[in-house]
């Protein structure tokens, strides 16, 4: 069964690069979603069973706002799994997704400097 993931985020290139990467992987596709506002819809246009946000180093995608969309998207789209991708330079925005993990708001986290093999895998997982 092939899984689809939503990637929201701001980075087209990043998410040019992921979707390239996974393009001949068997059993998931990415889809990019460049505004945060479409989140749900996109969620279920595409019927993706997990979605990667992009936390802002600057902006209003922060984690606070991050985190409020998951709990959101967590009850209007419960079988959508949810991964933050988080500034490793920020201990703020490292220690709310570490909590947040902990307490279930989200599954998973990654750092924007991690390989895009360790992503792939990451979301394959998801």
């Amino acid at each position: 069964m092939l899984k689809t993931v939503l990637l929201i985020m701001r980075r087209a290139s990043l998410a040019q690069g992921l979707m390239a990467k996974v393009r001949n992987a068997p059993g998931i596709q990415l889809c990019y979603e460049p505004d945060y506002a479409n989140a749900e819809v996109s969620i279920r246009t595409h019927l993706a069973t997990g979605a990667l946000l992009e936390v802002s180093e600057d902006g209003t995608q922060d984690i606070g706002f991050c985190l409020a969309l998951c709990a959101w998207l967590r009850e209007v789209t419960p079988y959508c799994h949810l991964m933050l991708m988080c500034p490793e330079g920020q201990a703020e925005t490292v220690h709310r997704a570490i909590e947040a993990k902990r307490k279930g708001e989200i599954d998973d986290f990654v750092f924007y400097d991690v390989s895009l093999d360790y992503l792939t895998a990451s979301l394959q997982a998801l």
